[in-house]
C-alpha cells in the first residue's frame, strides 16, 4: 500500500528517471514501471534502500534507491527517486551516499548511472557526489561513474 501511494505521488519537475528528457516548466509524472524496477529487487544482484516519512499526516515512502550488480563485471549501477516535496533538502544526497557505501561493501569497483543529457538537475547532483560524467554512443545519454577501488599501477 505504501509503494502504491509512492507511485501515485511521485513526480519530479526535473525528471525523476534520469534517462528521460526533461521538459522545462512542467512536472512529468514518474512512470510506475520505473518505480517498480527501483523498489523491487532480486536480492542476489540488487539492493534497495527505502526512506519512510510523513506525507499529509500518514507514514509513506518518500524516497527509494537501488544498486544493481552488473553481469560479468565488478561494477554496479544505481538509481534513486525522492518525492518532490522532499527534494533539495539533502535526503537524495544521504540516500546516494548510503547506496555508494552499500556498493563499496559489496566489493564494487565502480558505481555507474545513466543520465539524459538534458537533465541538468541530475547532472549537477552526480557531480556534487564526485562522479565523473562521460558521453556514450547515444548522443542523448551520458554515463556518470564513481571509482570505488583504486586502480592497480602497472
Amino acid at each position: 500500500e505504501k509503494l502504491s501511494k509512492f507511485y501515485q505521488q511521485a513526480t519530479w519537475s526535473r525528471g525523476c528517471d534520469t534517462t528521460s528528457p526533461v521538459s522545462t516548466g512542467t512536472s512529468s509524472e514518474v512512470d510506475r514501471d520505473h518505480l517498480v524496477k527501483t523498489c523491487f529487487a532480486d536480492f542476489d544482484r540488487s539492493i534497495v534502500l527505502v526512506v519512510e516519512g510523513e506525507v499529509n499526516g500518514e507514514k509513506a515512502i518518500i524516497a527509494a534507491g537501488r544498486v544493481n550488480k552488473v553481469h560479468m563485471s565488478e561494477d554496479m549501477t544505481c538509481a534513486l527517486q525522492v518525492l518532490p516535496q522532499f527534494a533539495k533538502k539533502g535526503l537524495g544526497k544521504l540516500l546516494a551516499q548510503d547506496l555508494i557505501a552499500v556498493a563499496k561493501a559489496e566489493g564494487a569497483a565502480k558505481v555507474r548511472a545513466n543520465i539524459h543529457s538534458s537533465n541538468a538537475a541530475a547532472l549537477n547532483f552526480v557531480k556534487s557526489l564526485k562522479f565523473s560524467v562521460n558521453k556514450t554512443s547515444d548522443p542523448e545519454l551520458l554515463q556518470a561513474s564513481l571509482e570505488l577501488k583504486a586502480k592497480a599501477k602497472l
